[in-house]
């Protein structure tokens, strides 16, 4: 907790920026874990979020936006945002501008994208925005797929990163379940190259999360071999 704090008051930013990071690494974060722990929210949104400014304005948005929910003061009513939710957006264009301009000059890290896509995927579910949720998603699978890997990047994203995107995109089948066949086939196309362990399945599980893991892999294999059944036997619902 004393690190937290640390980190926390040591951010660059406002006041109310510092805030909305402290409310994210002490109630938003613990709350996205859950049950099972992979240390991306509880470790490396919190180390790389203190030094990188897409990830940080995302956090802090995530947070305030939380925070709003939490005390029921988030407003239905377009056009008549609170002063948090205000903010929140604020940092969110922040973010997604930091990381615009990063992609822009190619100085962005492939690794920093795939966690922007995560928090946006995050921020925007939160507020209700699943379209737009899907469409972080979704970018953050092709970069998933096309990214080149070194040994130290792939070990974060075979063991943090990919586990993530799947269990984002089994729990996205009841809103792609909505959309037209092909985006539903195209959607599962890109599962695809998220990443699955070779071999069988072991008999008996180490650890939780392994059992977790094999859990979102075996949803995933039956999500997206049933859209590919669908788009072959019915082609004209395109």
């Amino acid at each position: 907790m004393a690190l937290i704090q640390r980190i926390s008051t040591r951010i660059p930013g406002s006041a109310q920026e510092k805030r909305g990071f402290h409310y994210f690494v002490t109630e938003t974060a613990p709350e996205l874990t859950g049950f099972y722990t992979t240390g991306f929210w509880e470790h490396l949104i919190l180390q790389t979020s203190a030094v990188e400014p897409s990830l940080r304005h995302s956090v802090i948005a995530i947070g305030a936006l939380h925070e709003e929910f939490s005390q029921r003061r988030i407003e239905q009513i377009p056009g008549n945002e609170s002063e948090g939710v205000a903010f929140a957006m604020n940092q969110y264009t922040k973010a997604i501008g930091h990381l615009r301009r990063s992609l822009a000059t190619g100085k962005q890290k492939p690794l920093t994208a795939l966690m922007s896509c995560i928090l946006f995927v995050c921020f925007d579910s939160l507020r209700g925005y699943f379209e737009s949720a899907m469409v972080h998603l979704q970018s953050g699978l092709r970069i998933l797929r096309d990214m080149t890997r070194t040994p130290d990047v792939d070990y974060i994203v075979e063991t943090i990163i990919s586990p993530l995107f799947l269990r984002l995109s089994v729990q996205s089948i009841l809103y792609i379940d909505t959309r037209r066949s092909r985006d539903r086939h195209a959607f599962a196309s890109e599962l695809t190259h998220v990443c699955h362990r070779d071999g069988e399945m072991p008999k008996m599980f180490e650890t939780l999360e392994e059992a977790r893991r094999y859990l979102m892999e075996a949803a995933d294999g039956l999500f997206r071999m049933f859209y590919m059944l669908v788009m072959r036997i019915s082609p004209r619902s395109l």
